[in-house]
């Protein structure tokens, strides 16, 4: 029997990824608020369903920084 070993990604510290996308958003003049009301509106509408916030998130940067 083969047995492949697979190396778990470490998790990411979740206060850089913030603080990362704070100064992304500071530096492109992007409002924070704007962009986490859109992601809860995103939360809201699947239904309250969690475990989506970063694909919300940058949906919502993405849509935001289009208009």
């Amino acid at each position: 029997m083969i047995v492949s070993k697979v190396k778990k990604q470490p998790k990411q510290n979740k206060a850089i990824h913030s603080a990362a996308i704070e100064a992304t958003t500071l530096a492109i003049g992007v409002s924070h608020d704007a962009i986490r009301e859109r992601a809860f509106q995103m939360y809201e509408s699947r239904g309250n369903e969690h475990g989506h916030d970063m694909q919300d998130w940058l949906r919502a940067e993405h849509q935001i920084l289009e208009r």
